[in-house]
């Protein structure tokens, strides 16, 4: 089983680091109806939302990490 990088963090996470924790959060929870949706509609790149509001994803997300 893969070992998801923001389970062995001990730092304060990047604004990068939260784009690919939610990235990936995202990903492992697909099912094919959503890919289907993708692949038709595309989605917003997390490049393209404003620093804060990852950052509030990412602490809505992750609230057990919110303590780094």
């Amino acid at each position: 089983m893969r070992t998801r990088a923001i389970q062995t963090r001990e730092e304060e996470p990047t604004i990068e680091d939260m784009k690919y924790d939610l990235a990936e959060l995202e990903a492992m929870n697909l099912g094919t109806e959503d890919l289907i949706e993708i692949l038709l509609y595309g989605t917003e790149p997390l490049d393209l939302i404003e620093e804060q509001e990852i950052r509030e994803l990412w602490r809505e997300k992750f609230p057990y990490k919110n303590e780094l």
